[in-house]
């Protein structure tokens, strides 16, 4: 794909988030409204694509992929772990930032920029390697996430098995099954949750965007190793990840599902790392500061290293 139409493809989802980020800015979106369109993204529209990224038409998958999908997705993530765990140690840091740094490193934005920029490059059938990875992604965030957000703070929350009873899961384990099973949705409820996974796209930008407004711009510049951070984790991290796949023996690093994972591991922080942080007494400044740079910084570094990798 030419840089261009990639290029193209990021700016549009850019303009959706700053139209989100202006409709809270002039009071279109408040807090309250923000939070019933997260949710309705996270409960409703995302389990739909979810779900129909494997039913609708021929995914074009054997079993054997999508496990081999399953087991890349666990060794990239651990791969994630070894090199935020030498990052936050070779730059010194502040033993009590460790963890919220580990956390913005290891968990990028799948769902809500991913699976957008996954569908605008590769189509449906490149979101299906998506989903896949969102599963180990989900396990993850909701059990050794939350250990690392809460790493250094007395008194924070503790982890709860229910914290993995979430619909973008469930729908994730759902689809996997029917995949699996050979089981057909009927053509209307395919094409009902297929419209209904349409609305994903805008109305994850305009949450992430409203997201971006609540946050003190001000003080998002203050933390010089935020800066150094962002090139590791938008350049140096999808470079790396290119490396390994290159490495494993008998694997395709150019196909699809290597393109796919290279990709994912350039997506922004996870926007889920504000909650987690308020919930369970993480650094919100800290976090703040990761989502806003490398949300706006990788409209651009996403589309350039397609175009030098691909």
């Amino acid at each position: 794909m030419e840089f261009s139409t990639i290029l193209g493809q990021m700016l549009m989802l850019l303009l959706m988030m700053v139209l989100g980020y202006l409709a809270r800015r002039y009071k279109f979106l408040d807090e309250h409204v923000n939070a019933s369109l997260s949710k309705v993204v996270l409960n409703v529209t995302l389990p739909a694509q979810i779900i129909t990224s494997f039913t609708m038409g021929d995914v074009g998958l054997t079993n054997d992929q999508v496990g081999a999908a399953l087991g890349l997705s666990c060794l990239v993530y651990l791969f994630y772990i070894v090199l935020a765990s030498l990052f936050v140690r070779l730059m010194r840091m502040p033993r009590v930032d460790w963890g919220t740094y580990e956390y913005m490193i290891i968990f990028g934005n799948i769902g809500f920029m991913g699976f957008p920029v996954i569908t605008a490059i590769f189509g449906s059938k490149g979101l299906v390697y998506a989903v896949i990875m969102n599963i180990v992604f989900n396990l993850l965030v909701f059990s050794y996430g939350i250990k690392l957000i809460t790493d250094g703070n007395e008194g924070a929350g503790k982890f709860s098995l229910r914290k993995l009873l979430n619909m973008p899961l469930a729908s994730s384990v759902l689809a996997l099954l029917l995949f699996f099973l050979h089981i057909k949705l009927p053509e209307v409820v395919n094409n009902g949750l297929y419209t209904m996974g349409d609305a994903t796209t805008p109305m994850a930008m305009l949450v992430l965007g409203c997201a971006i407004a609540e946050m003190p711009l001000r003080e998002l510049f203050d933390e010089w190793r935020v800066y150094i951070f962002v090139a590791l984790k938008l350049l140096a991290m999808p470079l790396l990840v290119f490396g390994l796949l290159h490495l494993l023996p008998g694997f395709d690093a150019n196909s699809l599902l290597g393109k796919v994972f290279v990709v994912l591991s350039a997506v922004p922080v996870a926007t889920n790392a504000t909650m987690l942080s308020i919930e369970y007494g993480g650094n919100q400044k800290l976090v703040a500061q990761g989502i806003f740079f490398s949300t706006v910084i990788s409209v651009l570094t996403i589309p350039l290293l397609v175009f030098l990798l691909y």
